[in-house]
């Protein structure tokens, strides 16, 4: 026999299983109804009441349209001749997103699209410095005083992280590495800082609606990096925008949770 749902419970199903994996669905369920479903009982639930999420194969453990048959196409046009960086940021440039160098090695991984390359060269192929001996760069006499290189660019210049997908800026700020007085940095934590100060210790500076590429003040917020585990571990980016609130409150909820048994058992 079915174990009855509310209608608004099952409106909540199929809305968030058009959007997310079963366990993720589970986790945001139990916050919206205040409730302790296990995975089994949803998936008993999807399954009784004909409710599907509309994805097949390997798609079904991403969003739904995550991969669309235009993203697709995209990515098998474009791959060839690219490495993996270079695809990750013409994708989210064509298309608006910030999938992350990961999600775009796993999507050509997973649908076998390859970019045609050996890493070896190819018979007759010539190396460029075929032919040159000795040390053939410029020494440090070669620039002038006073004069910029070719690749110098000024404050405020931003650029697209290819690995993490980030926006980065330029500032004025000294490079803790190079000592360099200028330095390039996350944008989304260089606005927070001019806001509010130093970003403190144990904490980190994450975007309302999980897109990162939308570096307005508004939509960003300082959590601690428990919470940001558990909203990693919920896949917070790409929740539909009416369940975000409940996996933030849950994500939370959780981190004070296991802080107050940690105190009590440490008191015994």
């Amino acid at each position: 026999m079915k174990r009855e749902y509310l209608p608004k419970q099952l409106d909540f199903l199929r809305t968030g299983y058009a959007s997310m994996p079963i366990a993720a669905l589970t986790t945001a369920f139990n916050a919206q109804f205040d409730l302790a479903k296990k995975r089994s009982a949803i998936a008993s639930a999807l399954k009784n009441y004909n409710i599907t999420c509309g994805r097949k194969g390997s798609d079904r453990i991403m969003p739904c349209g995550f991969y669309s048959p235009e993203k697709l196409k995209f990515l098998r046009n474009n791959y060839p001749g690219r490495t993996l960086d270079e695809l990750t940021v013409a994708f989210n440039a064509h298309f608006g997103v910030d999938r992350t160098r990961q999600q775009i090695k796993t999507a050509v991984h997973n649908r076998g699209i390859v970019c045609g390359r050996t890493g070896r060269f190819e018979k007759g192929q010539q190396s460029w410095n075929k032919g040159v001996k000795g040390y053939m760069g410029p020494n440090v006499t070669s620039f002038k005083k006073g004069h910029k290189p070719a690749n110098w660019e000024p404050l405020g210049t931003e650029r697209i992280d290819a690995k993490d997908g980030y926006i980065q800026t330029k500032v004025a700020e000294r490079d803790p590495y190079t000592g360099f007085p200028t330095r390039y940095k996350l944008k989304h934590v260089y606005l927070w800082e001019q806001m509010h100060g130093p970003v403190p210790k144990g904490h980190a500076v994450v975007f309302r609606d999980g897109k990162k590429l939308n570096c307005v003040p508004d939509n960003l917020m300082l959590v601690t990096r428990a919470e940001l585990l558990r909203l990693n571990k919920y896949q917070y980016a790409s929740q539909l925008p009416e369940i975000k609130p409940s996996v933030l409150a849950l994500a939370k909820l959780e981190v004070k949770t296991f802080r107050l048994m940690k105190k009590d058992n440490a008191t015994c």
